[in-house]
């Protein structure tokens, strides 16, 4: 469409000159559409003004000049369209909530870029009278029943974060455990909606039941509907999965079902389940759902970084109770692999659910450790590069373990499998111990 392509060189043509004078009469020449409907189609197709948007990229490439050079900051300021470094100095904290002195001192740390826009034209959702669905939403990239529901509607609502940089500051990536199907839910360093207010939004929790134990299931499913009616997908505990957060981007209202993606469920195409279904999940609680909103704070990476390094560690040591069938970390991976060094060792559930889980998230660990070691540089950078290459090679002799431990592999007691299991088992448990040893070694260099 000839339109929309006036319109991106328009914006072309702002971006150019966002450090000199925009003349609005060459805006109107490029767009071949005068001045007041040119404003009134970025609204509509930005969702705020184009005098906010030039606001906004201006500050941002401020923001980068005050990262990336020596420039003064009244030079900065000048070289934006603003007179005085004090004229400056109170939009660049209207918008970042610290000053521009600060924000050089942390090198731009946790604070948003506001990206240039272009024009589109994109189906997002459809709408019927009893029917609503939004389209586009991203898929399940790695097994991950706690927080990759989550990445997924933060990535659809324009959260720029890598998937493997979300999972990697959940947490998620550097856990084992066993013993009990549930261990991928029940063993994590922060619930969901923590780690999404971590990343700065706004959520509102709709539980099925409220602290006395009265019903709250209609009011959720009301609630899950009106959020996707205004174009944001919702979370929802155990609407397509067992006991797991799910991406419900859609609703028919006629057949009374939730519409959506799970992490082995809706994979190909959106799968459906009743409502109901989330509000009487009897394999745990019915925790209800999550709507995000808007983000209204600051992300501090550093600290999610180092806190999901030091979590890693702490959890990796973690000591096995005498007694309990249940563990997590090195001492449970090294028990894991004894369990099937001795006989009549059965494959069951919990060896397949966690097996897949962890077999996934490893793989979103190595992403995680080289992005965070390109970014600290020196020291940190060398081990957690060699703490990537134990996870990865962790990831590729659990890989080869598939057809012994997955969904897939045989059920019950299989001796002559289980002398193939053990030692994959045995060397993958020592690839993630010195992954974790690395990542202790990086820790020290961040205190240095």
């Amino acid at each position: 469409m000839d339109w929309i392509s006036h319109f991106n060189q328009a914006i072309s043509y702002i971006e150019k000159n966002l450090d000199k004078e925009i003349d609005y009469e060459e805006v109107v020449r490029i767009s071949v559409c005068p001045m007041g409907l040119f404003q009134r189609f970025f609204v509509l197709a930005a969702g705020y003004t184009l005098t906010e948007y030039i606001r906004r990229r201006k500050l941002t490439l401020a923001l980068m000049d005050l990262c990336n050079t020596n420039e003064k900051i009244i030079d900065i300021a000048v070289k934006y369209g603003y007179e005085t470094s004090d004229a400056f100095g109170v939009a660049f904290k209207r918008l970042y909530r610290v000053t521009p002195t600060k924000a050089r001192q942390s090198c731009g740390d946790g604070l948003r870029q506001y990206d240039r826009i272009y024009l589109t034209l994109t189906i997002n959702y459809i709408k019927g009278d009893k029917e609503m669905v939004l389209l586009n939403v991203d898929n399940y990239r790695y097994y991950d029943p706690l927080f990759e529901g989550a990445r997924i509607i933060l990535t659809y609502l324009g959260e720029k974060l890598t998937p493997e940089y979300m999972l990697g500051i959940s947490g998620s990536v550097f856990k084992i455990a066993g013993g009990c199907p549930s261990r991928p839910t029940c063993v994590y360093d922060q619930w969901t909606s923590d780690f999404i207010r971590k990343l700065g939004y706004d959520i509102t929790e709709l539980p099925c039941t409220d602290e006395s134990g009265s019903d709250k299931g209609k009011q959720m499913i009301t609630g899950v509907k009106e959020h996707i009616s205004k174009g944001k997908p919702a979370l929802v505990w155990h609407a397509f999965t067992n006991a797991e957060w799910d991406v419900v981007c859609g609703y028919d209202e006629e057949a009374k079902q939730f519409i959506g993606r799970g992490t082995y469920l809706g994979t190909d195409d959106y799968h459906r389940e009743a409502y109901e279904r989330a509000v009487k999940c009897d394999i745990a609680p019915a925790f209800g759902a999550i709507l995000v909103h808007e983000k209204r704070n600051p992300f501090l990476a550093r600290e999610a970084e180092l806190a999901s390094l030091k979590a890693a560690v702490s959890h990796a040591k973690a000591k096995l109770i005498p007694g309990e069938e249940t563990g997590e970390g090195i001492a449970f991976y090294k028990r894991w692999a004894d369990e099937y060094d001795h006989a009549n060792k059965e494959r069951g559930v919990a060896d397949a659910y966690c097996y897949e889980a962890y077999t996934s998230l490893r793989k979103a660990a190595v992403v995680y450790l080289r992005e965070l070691g390109f970014k600290y540089g020196g020291e940190i950078l060398e081990n957690l590069q060699y703490a990537a290459l134990c996870f990865e090679k962790e990831v590729g002799l659990l890989v080869s373990a598939r057809p012994y431990l997955s969904w897939d592999s045989p059920w019950g007691v299989d001796e002559e499998r289980s002398k193939k299991t053990a030692p994959i088992l045995w060397e993958a448990a020592e690839s993630y111990e010195k992954g974790i040893d690395y990542i202790e070694k990086a820790l020290s260099c961040f205190e240095q």
